[in-house]
């Protein structure tokens, strides 16, 4: 996969929060999903958006540290072999190198409760699908958060890199909002049902009430250019942690 990460069982982890910057969202009306896409992102929908805050940028090692240090948090699975990376061989257990693990680096390696947890210890939590999307778009209707050209080293991290990138490295979205495509996977609120579409209320929808997974959103820096899409919907087991999964938080 990459020579960076050691695909190894291990022990024992370290972990990030301060304060993230936040910028406001606008109440609106956007179109949510696709036609003519994967079938979990239709039918194309419209949907109306309260006003709402959300980190400018994915939480950091540091920001998530700081929380575990406090004991409002417990630590990311960086070195406990509860953190995973998907290979041609499937998913493997993996060690995030001591690089990655300091400063504006994005954390990972959390699961959707630690995620939950660090946002509800700040007075957040996490974004919904819906409000995700539609902060992503910012406004527009474009693939990907800086428009529809195709993913490139200049606008996320891409391969041979075979890394995250600090956050707030690249361009932000209209909206201020930084590595909405790719860097990390983010966790979002709802519960994964690739048919919720097809029910879903047409103000601040909140997801299925029940699924045995959560919906992540955005891409990772080891996705494709369709996952990089700001449509593209995918899942992970909330119990686990992947080398490619963070988050930001919402209030």
């Amino acid at each position: 996969m990459t020579a960076l990460f050691r695909l190894v069982p291990v022990i024992a982890a370290v972990a990030a929060p301060l304060c993230a910057q936040m910028a406001p969202v606008p109440g609106g009306s956007f179109t949510m999903g696709i036609d003519g896409g994967e079938q979990n992102q239709a039918p194309a929908h419209a949907v109306s958006i309260s006003p709402f805050h959300i980190d400018k940028t994915e939480v950091t090692f540091l920001q998530y540290d700081s929380c575990v240090r406090l004991g409002a948090c417990t630590p990311a699975h960086y070195d406990d072999g509860a953190c995973v990376i998907w290979t041609q061989q499937g998913f493997r257990n993996v060690r995030v190198p001591p690089a990655l693990r300091n400063g504006r680096y994005p954390v990972v390696c959390v699961t959707w409760y630690q995620a939950q947890g660090f946002c509800q210890a700040h007075g957040k939590r996490l974004p919904t699908e819906a409000q995700w999307e539609y902060a992503a778009l910012a406004g527009h209707s474009a693939q990907y958060s800086w428009g529809n050209e195709s993913p490139s080293a200049s606008r996320c991290p891409q391969p041979p890199a075979n890394r995250p990138e600090k956050t707030a490295s690249f361009t932000p979205n209209p909206w201020g909002l930084y590595d909405m495509t790719g860097n990390v996977w983010e966790w979002t609120a709802d519960h994964y049902d690739p048919d919720y579409y097809t029910v879903s209320p047409q103000s601040d929808p909140q997801g299925a009430e029940v699924g045995q997974y959560r919906v992540i959103r955005g891409g990772g820096w080891y996705s494709t250019a369709s996952q990089l899409k700001i449509k593209n919907r995918h899942w992970f087991e909330p119990n686990f942690g992947e080398v490619s999964v963070g988050f930001r938080c919402a209030r």
